[in-house]
């Protein structure tokens, strides 16, 4: 590929974004964790799900609370199955994507166990949590939950309300917290080994059945971590990250480490790591004095505080779906949360101008607020879409801001086109007497503008999950941008500093191991990383790029979730 477009390519990629099998040369180096804590939260029929916590302190990091000298991650497993991993068929390890927090791989992780279920099988999925969960204030959330109130929440985090002598303090404080700057991909890569080697000490059932996956984001880092050098020893190869999995595993993502091939080619490696290396010392030093915004705190549309508002929204659904919401009275009305509320929801360009006919403009329940601010026949941006049913209860019309779903349908550039808004036709409400209500994903038969093969997700499900407080949430709201920077970085040609380590180039992509690529059919993935694609591929139909870690566990066609389904037939299949 001529250079030009390698680097045309590579711009594209991460705008959208966020070979090997070698003998071991010696056992991987000894996880530094201390010490083990594991909380059953639930048991749903043969599932078990359990909270594991594991102490590990950073004793060279910059100041930072104490709950972030440890990692965790939710256990899903089969309470029939044996309660030491190192003795289940298979054990899935599971990254998040961008802002993503444990709880957001919930269905897919109960659908893969249950499908395991139904094979026979004893399958174990653990939804890691980054170490950057330690910073969200689930305070609010907690109290909530325990007087069945969701006005408990909105009181503590909208109005200064202090719960057990406790504060919200806000997104800028933690912005402003030099902490960030310590969780970049080196980080997150080396808490992800340390944690495989502690909960599964025998690199042989490392390597025969536990298989690394990620969604979107998550691939990514999935990738890099089959490509990084663990102890920094090119001569030594059993400490590497593809030494540490079975398969890999594409959640509607890709999983490289140099994308565009640029380290293929001895000139454009060096140039890269040149010019690029150098920009990432700069970027990382930046994040050490604050020059570079350390979350995306304030930014409108992208910001913690669009996702804070979602899991508002899922707990006022969760304890009161029928009860007509309150919640959007609560939102500050500073400019960049009514842009915000413009970018995401706004019917036409006039209106997005105007600020006229906005989010706050019509009465909803408190599920239909939720369905309005996640669903693909709804939100303006493809990637945030979840497709958990359809508006009902009052008039509606189109929309046309930033393009209409329609768009999918021009020849050649309809892909690409619909990467922006999605395919789906999206509508807004028209009237401002009526209350609207939400029909589920399993009740849309009949409605004009979805159809029962366009929605996947149950939006009782996903207000369950975004309801969740601690240990663990569904959101990573104060996600260190540190990370995805690093991550340009490295696919861009970095090969300094933190970046050294990423040294078995594509490693995940280019592997003798099994893998497999399972891509959203509704998803702007499958365009903007075609080229990136490896010749076999599984699309779901209908599915929307978070549908495929959140659908329900039946579809409408009466099938189970393929998503989960497929991961488990894959995994099942390669150990």
């Amino acid at each position: 590929m001529p250079a030009p477009r390698r680097t045309a390519v590579l711009v594209a990629l991460t705008l959208t974004t966020g070979l090997m099998v070698a003998l071991p040369a010696g056992p991987a180096t000894a996880s530094p964790i201390t010490g083990r804590t594991e909380t059953v939260l639930e048991t749903d029929g043969r599932i078990q799900v359990s909270h594991v916590s594991l102490t590990s302190p950073l004793p060279n990091a910059n100041p930072h609370p104490a709950a972030c000298d440890a990692i965790g991650y939710l256990r899903y497993r089969d309470t029939a199955g044996p309660a030491d991993p190192q003795q289940a068929d298979s054990v899935v390890v599971s990254q998040q994507g961008t802002f993503g927090n444990a709880y957001n791989s919930d269905s897919v992780a109960r659908n893969t166990v249950r499908s395991a279920i139904a094979a026979g099988k004893h399958l174990e999925y653990w939804s890691l949590a980054r170490r950057g969960n330690c910073l969200n204030d689930d305070t609010g959330i907690n109290a909530a939950l325990r007087a069945r109130d969701y006005r408990v929440a909105l009181n503590y985090y909208y109005r200064g309300t202090t719960i057990d002598g406790h504060r919200f303090a806000g997104y800028d404080a933690v912005k402003n917290s030099p902490f960030l700057a310590d969780l970049g991909l080196e980080r997150t890569l080396r808490d992800q080994y340390d944690l495989m080697l502690h909960e599964l000490p025998s690199q042989h059932v490392r390597q025969t059945k536990a298989f690394c996956t990620g969604i979107s984001m998550g691939g990514l880092v999935t990738g890099l971590f089959a490509s990084w050098d663990f102890d920094g020893n090119p001569a030594t190869t059993a400490d590497a990250g593809f030494n540490q999995c079975a398969g890999f595993a594409a959640q509607d993502t890709i999983l490289p480490s140099d994308p565009v091939q640029l380290k293929a080619d001895p000139l454009l490696g060096f140039v890269s790591n040149l010019l690029v290396g150098t920009t990432h010392q700069a970027a990382s030093a930046a994040f050490r004095n604050g020059t570079l915004p350390r979350t995306l705190a304030g930014v409108p549309a992208l910001g913690p505080e669009g996702f804070h508002l979602q899991r508002m929204a899922g707990l006022a659904a969760y304890l009161a779906p029928e009860a007509e919401t309150d919640v959007l009275s609560y939102l500050p009305n500073d400019p960049a949360t009514k842009l915000g509320e413009r970018i995401l929801y706004a019917p036409s360009y006039t209106e997005f101008v105007t600020g006229l006919n906005g989010l706050r403009s019509f009465r909803y329940t408190n599920e239909a607020l939720l369905g309005t601010l996640v669903d693909n026949n709804s939100v303006n941006i493809g990637l945030f879409q979840v497709s958990v049913g359809a508006l009902s209860g009052g008039p509606v019309r189109p929309k046309t801001f930033p393009l209409p779903g329609q768009v999918s349908e021009i020849p050649i550039a309809g892909g690409l086109l619909s990467a922006v808004a999605g395919p789906s036709p999206r509508v807004a409400p028209l009237s401002t007497r009526a209350l609207y209500t939400w029909k589920n994903f399993n009740e849309v038969s009949g409605v004009s503008f979805t159809a029962p093969d366009q929605e996947a997700t149950d939006i009782r499900d996903l207000a369950r999950q975004l309801a969740q407080g601690s240990p663990i949430g569904y959101w990573e709201e104060n996600f260190p941008v540190k990370l995805l920077a690093d991550i340009i970085f490295a696919f861009g040609g970095a090969r300094d500093g933190e970046l050294a380590n990423v040294r078995y180039e594509n490693a995940a992509r280019d592997t003798t191991k099994p893998t497999v690529t399972l891509l959203a059919g509704n998803s702007s993935v499958r365009h903007a990383t075609a080229i990136f694609l490896p010749g076999a591929t599984t699309v779901i139909p209908g599915y929307t790029h978070i549908d495929t870690i959140n659908a329900a566990a039946v579809q409408n066609d009466g099938r189970p979730d393929p998503s989960g389904q497929l991961l488990a037939d894959f995994v099942l299949a390669s150990s």
